[in-house]
């Protein structure tokens, strides 16, 4: 599965809020921006400016480099998103939800749930014990609720995601498999470099 631009985006804004939309779309396929020019183009205070690219930085979704501004004599910031390490976070981050959906779907499976006919609140057996049966909330009689949906629910979404993940994993592969060949190309260029180099001192 390809990391779209929108997809990064969207993984992106789950670590700044809206916040930090206008800057995101102004750091997407570019390289070695200033936080200055951010600022600019964003309109926005180069302090709030620092605060989010500290906040990508953090998670490692974005790098820069310093340079000394030779007429004011301090270091100015360039910055640029690293795809690799979003599309790592991406990863991570679907295999964590993968992890979760599985914990909750193994509970549904295990559990006797009771439900409130208002709906205020959904209880495991041991806490409808607990209250007797009846809603904490308004004191009504719960009933057994019939999970059946919720349970096929969870496994599309386990699927959907196992889906993905399987995607995501095929493409590092052929990623890696690129970055073989092209590694063992170099090499074959530099040994008929070396052996043409031998040839001519003979």
């Amino acid at each position: 599965m390809r990391l779209t631009q929108r997809k990064m985006e969207e993984i992106l804004l789950e670590l700044t809020g809206p916040d930090g939309a206008p800057l995101i779309q102004q750091l997407q396929g570019k390289q070695n921006v200033s936080e200055f020019e951010l600022a600019a183009r964003t309109k926005k205070d180069i302090k709030l400016v620092r605060r989010i690219l500290y906040a990508l930085y953090n998670h490692n979704v974005i790098g820069f480099i310093r340079k000394k501004d030779k007429q004011k004599g301090w270091y100015i910031y360039y910055w640029t998103i690293l795809p690799e390490n979003v599309r790592f976070l991406y990863y991570k981050k679907k295999k964590e939800r993968l992890v979760r959906l599985a914990e909750l779907l193994e509970a549904e499976k295990k559990e006797l749930f009771f439900l409130c006919p208002a709906n205020c609140v959904r209880l495991t057996f041991d806490q409808a014990m607990e209250f007797e049966f009846h809603c904490p909330e308004c004191g009504q009689l719960t009933a057994q609720d019939s999970n059946g949906e919720k349970k096929s629910l969870l496994k599309k979404q386990i699927e959907e995601l196992q889906r993905e993940l399987a995607e995501v994993k095929e493409e590092k592969r052929k990623v890696r498999k690129q970055a073989k060949s092209r590694k063992k190309e170099i090499r074959k260029k530099a040994h008929a470099k070396k052996k043409a180099v031998k040839k001519r001192k003979r």
